[in-house]
């Protein structure tokens, strides 16, 4: 299973948005940084770049902004693997992939997807440490935890013994809210998110105001980027969020979530045998003429796109576009 990817040092540049970008979207604009800029606006006399750079200044809601921009951030890291694209490529059934990707004679087509998924700033604390004194407990799961900052130390010992309780005997995909037994106050909650290679309890900070699973959402996207599909040639779906932990809601989006199963022998060493639900997108041979499939993190504050793929056992598809395409993109 992919580990989360850790934020790296974000660096702050100055902003230089395009003079013909129109007034209501100045604001969006100056999200982007002017060395990427320069870039877009190299677009600008191209034939087959000119339609996305037009689209990308000419926004004025959050949304179709940053969709957009998703597409370019896309585009450019093609364009820097020399590759060659062609944007909003039509198929015999009226409907549009994003770009038809080519390199030495290689070709596939691409179907980029985003979701807005920011976290409030909270998620970018650390976890307190008598809160780590629950990775002590010999339990292999991957632990969401949550709590109140305004707590005090006495509902903190609370909220950390019955956590314990919870995570001693709770199974995959279980939640459990807190509360003071006197005042009724939430304190926090947890969320067994899934097993991990580990021996003891992983914990992942939670969102204050309870776990948001955009799983569903995302497996949405990619039902939406298949119907798109080029028939008779090798597709790949991109899907680009807004934080680094969305990569594993992305692969429970692909795969399925985790589950028990106890219709199998648990691997050595494990008292528990694992598997994935059937809502996976990939589940058994469904979206069948879905090969590989991709995240990558929408962030302008570094120059290179930070992907990781994924590859459908069983079902290859085109050796030639499935090299390429690892080749361009990070493969699990």
């Amino acid at each position: 299973m992919p580990t989360c990817l850790p934020l790296r040092h974000s660096v702050t540049f100055p902003l230089i948005p395009p003079k013909d970008i129109p007034a209501t979207t100045d604001d969006l604009a100056e999200s982007v940084p002017d060395w990427l800029w320069r870039d877009f606006e190299g677009w600008r006399g191209s034939g087959e770049l000119r339609a996305l750079y037009k689209r990308l200044v000419a926004h004025d809601d959050l949304r179709s902004f940053r969709n957009t921009l998703a597409e370019a951030m896309v585009a450019r890291h093609l364009l820097a693997h020399g590759c060659e694209i062609r944007f909003e490529v039509e198929t015999p059934a009226g409907r549009e992939c994003d770009f038809e990707v080519t390199r030495d004679g290689v070709q596939f087509y691409l179907h980029v997807k985003h979701l807005i998924t920011e976290r409030p700033a909270v998620e970018r604390i650390s976890v307190p440490s008598r809160l780590r004194m629950l990775e002590r407990i010999e339990r292999p799961y991957i632990v969401s935890v949550r709590w109140h900052q305004s707590i005090t130390d006495k509902q903190m010992l609370l909220l950390v013994r019955e956590a314990e309780r919870f995570i001693t005997h709770a199974r995959v995909g279980e939640e459990s809210l807190i509360r003071d037994p006197k005042s009724e106050e939430e304190l926090g909650g947890l969320r067994i998110l899934a097993p991990w290679e580990g021996t003891h309890v992983s914990l992942v900070i939670g969102l204050p105001s309870g776990d948001v699973d955009h799983t569903s959402r995302m497996r949405r996207l990619l039902a939406r980027a298949y119907q798109q599909f080029m028939p008779r040639a090798e597709n790949l779906i991109m899907l680009g969020t807004t934080h680094p932990n969305d990569l594993r809601t992305f692969e429970s989006a692909l795969l399925g979530e985790h589950i028990e199963r106890w219709d199998r022998f648990p691997a050595r060493g494990r008292r528990i045998a694992y598997g994935r639900d059937e809502d996976g997108f990939w589940h058994d041979r469904r979206h069948d003429q879905s090969h590989r499939a991709g995240w990558f993190l929408l962030s302008t504050a570094e120059p290179q796109l930070r992907s990781t793929l994924w590859e459908r056992e069983n079902l290859p598809g085109d050796a030639a576009a499935g090299a390429l395409i690892e080749s361009l993109f990070s493969a699990t």
